[in-house]
């Protein structure tokens, strides 16, 4: 006997691709590339949750459409695992060629049994009938029960062909006889079959189809396969019938057969061979995945049918009525195509091939008329005729003959239309004209904008015209009126008209809009039906619309307003779709990636809309067993909630919905993004939640039931009753505490208010102070002796200068005395004026400079500070100084306080000291007294570095003058 894995892997490709031209479904390839553990499968099976197994030589696997994960056992002989089977309890099993027999429980791989002393090295057959588990060999049966593990061989020396169910009857094949069972335990001889045929060196497959028994097998010698001779037999009145096989079903290895309807699909070497049984023979239909070794052919819950191979990884046919035409390279990226007659369609791509294709016969033409420029759009003017139009000429074919007539017009054409009378619709790309067909040059021009679509209505003799400003319907005597929707443009990327008589416009942005009698009157978008509101070819069959969007392709019913999808999880692997084309039974798509055909009738799965479970659940970022109670801490309020819907591409079809109800308060249904799978609640207060999710069609005519989760956060300890009463008795306490504190705080504030109120009072004793030094008799007198002299020398004009500025400085203090803080900049003014004054007495042996003030800020600053130290400096340190170059610097700095820097090039302290000693000068300068006690307070008060200080320079004198601020407002 051969072992069964050396079979798998002997087997080469025999057969290649065939005509050029051919359909086969739209197919998903899974690979490595895509996280495919291996690229050697054994068999694939679904299970009733809906996740997809499969067996291969590097091990079981689990996918659940998303991930793929591996279950293995630490007593596991051998890596690989085959014979993938379901039992009654929903479990899966598998089995290795060593004799080890497992089964998938809690998520974790079990080994059941191991026989390796009676599989001699030979992979088994295996199945479950009533409570026993049935392991065939060629010499022998194994009986173990489920339940107690024990095991009874049933062996009589004889070649066991085969063995299977029939309803609850087991049968076995050995020799010409047919044995059967009730029980499983034992077995009874029906009788003699009238023929016999070679079993030894034939390995027997069973299975029923049209309520007939069938069995088909195949011969080899020795280790190394040396040739095939497929065999099928079907049991007809006690007696095999030998049943007539396609040449190349008998020369190359079927592994499985499985059934669909009424085919049979032979999963071969070579490729699945689809089938029909009629009169005793196996028809050749069609063949998909040509020379590919196929192992496994099932389909899935959402009819997605899954192919296992033995080197080229999974291949997946989303939807087996969705084929796409294979051809050349080039002729794949379909930029136009056109229904020629009843059974014609004819395509043309971005590098100018043609290709006619009948779609009844399915011959297929390549036609070359000499140009490679892109296809932009194609018409058919009747059975025989079709005008194309290429990127800068057209060309006139006849599909019959392929005699084609160049014209130099129609050419970079963006839309045709039929019109009456041998004439066309022609949009360009500057504007849009009726042409006669015949006569180049016979055309009228009915705009001069660029266009984009076009048609003519046969019910309602108009045109209708897409314009890059919107669309315009012209009647028969080709008047024009803006076709409006809320008052503004319809920007229409297409337009088509149903049997009803509704002219329907495609857009970019606000979905489907139906007009009639020239008024837009429905509005399909997502809101109602529409997948996407960006819309672009469409084509109506009777009172069907078919409509491509960049999310899929729908359907229409004009009637009902009901939709129909194909999307990516239909097969659909491109949304940039050029044109549309429908047939009596098929509809045919164009794109960058080739041309589709889909039946009409039966392209549409229904599909149940995909159940779900909760994956994973996290508080606080730590994974928690998954349960539907949850009691947690008043800090464990981060809840994270992730769930998965198995099946391949389920998130293309379905949304998640959710709502956190807290106290039974909350009726509002919340979306997830497509695709989106998890969902977090941040800082959730203490309480009852209930969370719910349930999944929805994209349509949302379909729900699933919902799942809930129940979560109660505890109240933190501090809102518990033992709490509260404590809390209530230290509260006493420390209220009684605080009653003293507060009494002892009143009494404290009281004396503040007083110690404020007084020196509240000291300030303003300390701002009329400021006011009598800066009005002191010495500058008044000065000031009024300076005016004096002016009016003894008749200079009355600076006289009067001289007393309105000193009038002015007057006002100013006796204004400002009234505030404590004024904004700096009104200081500085008022130091300004006041420095004029004294230049008009100092004339011109007195300069000053004021620097930094741009740099200081909105802020307020203590009044009548500044101006006292200044007038020190000209009065003590400029006045006895002789010569003409008298000068003060006030340079001011905004740090955490205002800086006045206050430089004379006068005589200096030490000078001026000696001065007032020689005067006799004994008393204290009031102002300087009052500032200094204002200073102090103010230090006091803020609690801030602030005063003067003074610095003898080697010429002249620095006072520092350190003041507080505020952010003036």
């Amino acid at each position: 006997m051969i072992n069964k894995i050396t079979l798998y892997l002997y087997f080469i490709l025999l057969f290649s691709s065939a005509v050029s031209f051919s359909q086969h479904p739209v197919f998903e390839h899974l690979t490595e590339k895509d996280g495919l553990p291996d690229i050697e499968f054994y068999d694939v099976l679904e299970d009733e949750k809906g996740y997809i197994w499969l067996a291969a030589d590097k091990g079981l696997f689990r996918y659940d459409g998303k991930e793929f994960k591996n279950y293995s056992h630490p007593k596991k002989r051998a890596l690989s695992v085959f014979g993938l089977r379901l039992d009654s309890q929903g479990r899966v099993w598998c089995n290795n060629i060593t004799g080890q027999f497992f089964y998938v429980e809690n998520d974790e791989l079990k080994l059941f049994i191991d026989i390796e002393e009676q599989a001699n090295g030979q992979l088994a057959e295996f199945l479950f009938f009533k409570d026993y588990l049935i392991i065939i060999n060629y010499w022998y049966i194994l009986n173990v029960n489920l339940k107690t593990k024990e095991s009874k061989l049933i062996n009589n020396n004889n070649y066991i062909a085969t063995v299977f169910k029939k309803k609850d009857t087991l049968f076995y094949l050995s020799e010409s006889k047919m044995n059967y069972s009730t029980n499983g335990k034992t077995f009874k001889r029906i009788q003699s079959l009238k023929n016999t045929v070679k079993y030894s060196g034939i390995n027997w497959r069973s299975f029923k189809f049209q309520n007939k028994q069938f069995h088909y097998s195949y011969d080899f010698n020795g280790d190394v396969v040396k040739s095939h001779k497929g065999m099928l037999v079907v049991e007809e009145n006690n007696e095999l019938i030998k049943v007539k096989l396609p040449e190349d079903l008998k020369k190359h290895f079927t592994i499985r057969i499985f059934i669909r309807n009424n085919e049979l699909w032979f999963c071969t070497e070579i490729g699945v061979y689809i089938c029909k049984y009629e009169n005793k023979e196996i028809k050749h239909v069609k063949s998909y995945f040509k020379g590919k070794q196929i192992t496994q052919v099932i389909t899935d819950s959402n009819n997605n049918y899954w192919c296992s191979t033995l080197r080229d990884g999974i291949f997946i046919i989303p939807n087996i009525y969705l084929n796409k035409y294979k051809s050349k390279d080039v002729n794949q990226n379909i930029s136009a195509m056109s229904k020629v007659g009843k059974d014609k369609v004819l395509f043309g791509s971005t590098n100018g091939y043609l290709t006619l294709l009948n779609v009844v016969t399915g011959e297929k033409k390549d036609i070359d008329v000499g140009s490679k420029e892109k296809v932009f759009s194609i018409i058919g003017l009747d059975k025989e005729k079709a005008l194309i139009s290429f990127a800068s000429n057209s060309v006139i074919l006849n599909v019959n003959t392929l005699k084609y007539r160049k014209l130099k017009s129609y050419g970079n054409a963006k839309d045709f239309s039929l019109y009456k009378d041998g004439k066309i619709i022609f949009a360009a790309f500057a504007y849009a004209s009726i042409n006669h067909v015949k006569d180049n040059e016979e055309r009228v021009r009915i705009g001069g904008k660029r266009s984009y679509s076009a048609h003519y209505s046969k019910l309602s003799k108009k045109i209708y015209v897409g314009y890059v400003d919107g669309v315009k319907v012209y009647d028969e005597e080709l008047n024009s009126t803006p076709v409006l929707y809320k008052n503004k443009p319809i920007f229409a990327l297409d337009i088509e008209e149903t049997a009803d008589g509704t002219i329907w416009m495609s857009t970019f942005k606000d979905g489907l809009i139906g007009v009639k009698n020239g008024k837009a009157y429905v509005n399909y978008t997502k809101e109602n039906g529409l997948i996407s509101n960006l819309t672009s070819v469409i084509k109506a069959s009777e009172n069907s619309l078919w409509i491509s969007t960049n999310r899929g392709i729908q359907v229409l019913d004009v009637k009902s307003g009901t939709f129909k999808n194909l999307t990516k999880r239909d097969g659909v692997n491109s949304y940039n779709i050029s044109d549309i084309v429908v047939f009596d039974k098929s509809v045919f798509f164009s794109s960058n990636k080739g041309v589709f055909e889909v039946d009409k009738d039966k392209v549409f799965k229904e599909m149940d809309v995909q159940d779900f479970y909760f994956s994973d659940v996290l508080v606080n970022d730590e994974h928690l067993e998954i349960k539907d109670t949850y009691s947690l801490k008043h800090n464990e309020n981060k809840i994270q909630f992730k769930f998965h819907a198995n099946g391949f591409l389920t998130e293309e079809s379905l949304q998640y919905k959710y709502r956190l109800i807290k106290d039974k308060k909350n009726d509002k249904w919340d979306v997830l993004y497509k695709g989106v799978d998890q969902i977090t609640f941040n800082d959730l207060s203490a309480g009852k939640y209930r969370f719910e999710l349930k999944t929805v069609d994209f349509n949302g005519d379909k729900e699933s039931d919902i799942k809930k989760i129940d979560i109660e956060i505890q109240l933190p300890f501090y809102k518990e009753w033992w709490f509260i009463i404590s809390g209530i008795t230290s509260l006493f306490l420390v209220i009684w505490y605080r009653f003293n504190a507060r009494l002892k705080m009143l009494k404290r504030k009281q004396e503040e208010v007083l110690e404020r109120e007084r020196m509240q009072k000291q300030l303003v004793s300390s701002k009329l102070e400021s006011l009598q030094s800066q009005m002191n008799p010495h500058f008044t007198f000065n000031a009024l002796n300076s005016i004096q002299n002016l009016v003894l020398k008749g200079d009355k004009y600076k006289a009067y200068d001289y007393l309105t500025k000193f009038s002015l400085l007057i006002r100013e203090n006796l204004n400002m005395s009234k505030k404590s803080f004024v904004h700096f900049d009104e200081e500085l003014q008022l130091l300004k004026k006041y420095l004029e004054l004294e230049k008009l007495r100092f004339k011109e042996e007195f300069s000053y400079k004021i620097i930094g003030n741009e740099n200081v800020g909105d802020i307020k600053i203590p009044t009548m500070i500044i101006q006292p130290y200044i007038e020190n400096a000209l009065k003590h340190g400029l006045l006895h100084k002789e010569g003409d170059d008298k000068k003060v610097l006030i340079e001011f700095k905004q740090e955490d306080v205002l800086i006045c820097i206050i430089t004379d090039n006068g005589i200096g302290i030490k000078a001026a000291k000696e001065l007032k000693i020689q005067n006799k000068v004994t008393r204290e300068s009031f102002s300087t007294k009052a500032i200094d006690d204002k200073l102090i307070f103010l230090k006091e008060y803020y609690k801030v570095d602030i005063g003067v200080s003074f610095e003898d320079l080697e010429e002249g004198t620095r006072v520092v003058v350190r003041l507080p601020y505020t952010i003036g407002l």
